[in-house]
């Protein structure tokens, strides 16, 4: 079995991150893996592999004609194994094991998330085959050249308005936006008629699913319970070779607010473990189903009043032309012209023992972003200069001026994710063939 040391890891200021890994064993490599299954046609002009067979046994792999996969948001690696220890994911336990005794029907890996690690990033990967830099959805708040604003990107809108690009003020598209070419459009353009998208009802329409799921057939639950007979329904209803997406929210929601230590999340992960039990026992045993099960990211448990304010940093606020961005464990600075050392050298002596910094040219050369050079528009969302908090510390921005005084409050979280710490890098990839 493939184990998280094996996974690339380096060092920031005594800090020690894990390196998001594109060559086969990360997330960004189950799209690919996706599309050469089920139609090899469609990875034409995708540059990144598909999961290497170390962590997908290619006795899963022959022979497939429907992919389901089920992504749990805020799942990680870690928090799984913690849960299976505590007696909160039985079946998730026995498929494990099953897999840790050479069952050749099912495989368990960590793989790394991507960078920063946080759902937009992850999902427009999961969504498209490519790497952020490549789809564009670079953060959860992100300096937008083209509207000269900070966005909140699940919204997709001002961040210090609540409001949309879609409302007829913006009247921007967000089929358009997006960079790249949804996996669903690349199915459908090979010949794979049948895709779904599964995801809470109230997520129809949204600016961020009309990003994502763009050539999907929507299928929209009210409540979680309804996953599994809806993803099995799809399966068992035709033998034409299928693609099903299925989205979990609620561990992510439980691990922000109350925290991913918590009864409450044991709880929650036990009602999606119970699901995915049924799953694996309704859907029809044809032998040429693959289910995956992964996460766009783990948690780590924060302390609110430990946060470190960057108000309490006014020099530096004024050496940026825009306010932070990016994630509170990842955070995004973009110095006024001139002022990239000299908000770099700041960083370094006033905020080391809070998080060590890194130019966006050093992260670029370390490959956090994935293969290649960063293009210009890439670069414009990120900035240049990265913050990195140490252990379960978060950075967090002033309230922005609301302009209409409908500001967006400042939220309190229990849990984060966004860093490269393990427990926010590394995610689970379970494979179970039926």
């Amino acid at each position: 079995m493939f184990t998280e040391e094996d996974l690339p890891r380096f060092e920031l200021d005594g800090e020690r991150f894990v390196r998001p890994d594109f060559a086969g064993r990360g997330l960004a490599n189950v799209a690919p893996t996706v599309l050469e299954l089920l139609a090899p046609g469609a990875v034409d002009g995708i540059e990144l592999p598909a999961l290497d067979t170390t962590v997908l046994p290619a006795q899963l792999t022959r022979g497939v004609n429907t992919v389901v996969l089920l992504l749990a948001d805020g799942l990680g690696h870690l928090q799984l194994q913690r849960e299976i220890a505590a007696g909160n994911a039985p079946n998730l336990g026995e498929l494990i094991q099953r897999a840790a005794e050479g069952d050749p029907q099912v495989a368990y890996n960590p793989i790394t998330s991507v960078f920063p690690t946080t759902t937009v990033a992850a999902l427009g990967s999961v969504n498209s085959a490519v790497a952020p830099t490549e789809h564009g959805l670079l953060g959860y708040t992100l300096y937008l050249p083209e509207f000269e604003m900070v966005a909140e990107m699940i919204r997709w809108g001002p961040l210090n308005r609540r409001v949309s690009f879609t409302d007829p003020e913006f009247g921007q598209v967000p089929e358009s936006f997006f960079w790249a070419e949804t996996m669903y459009a690349r199915l459908q353009a090979a010949g794979l008629r049948r895709t779904f998208a599964v995801n809470p009802i109230g997520f129809a329409g949204t600016a961020l699913t009309r990003m994502l799921h763009q050539s999907a057939s929507y299928v929209g639950y009210v409540s979680t319970s309804s996953l599994q007979p809806m993803v099995s329904r799809l399966v068992t209803e035709s033998n034409q070779p299928t693609y099903i997406y299925a989205y979990w929210p609620t561990i992510d929601t439980i691990s922000h607010i109350v925290g991913p230590f918590t009864p409450e999340h044991g709880a929650e992960v036990a009602a999606f473990d119970f699901q995915v039990g049924r799953l694996v026992e309704q859907l029809p045993e044809r032998g040429d189903t693959l289910l995956m099960l992964t996460a766009d990211h783990g948690h780590v448990d924060t302390v609110p009043e430990e946060g470190v304010q960057f108000s309490d940093h006014p020099e530096l606020l004024k050496m940026l032309r825009v306010p932070p961005a990016g994630e509170r464990r990842a955070v995004y600075l973009h110095p006024r012209p001139g002022a990239t050392l000299e908000v770099a050298a700041y960083a370094r002596e006033r905020l080391r023992d809070v998080a060590p910094a890194m130019l966006r040219d050093d992260a670029v050369e370390l490959g956090l972003f994935g293969p290649g050079r960063l293009s210009e528009r890439a670069a414009g969302r990120i900035g240049e200069v990265l913050l990195f908090p140490r252990g379960n510390l978060q950075l967090i921005a002033p309230p922005p001026d609301s302009t209409d005084g409908n500001m967006p409050r400042v939220p309190v979280f229990r849990g984060l994710h966004g860093g490269l710490t393990a427990e926010e890098a590394l995610v689970p990839l379970l494979a179970v063939r039926i």
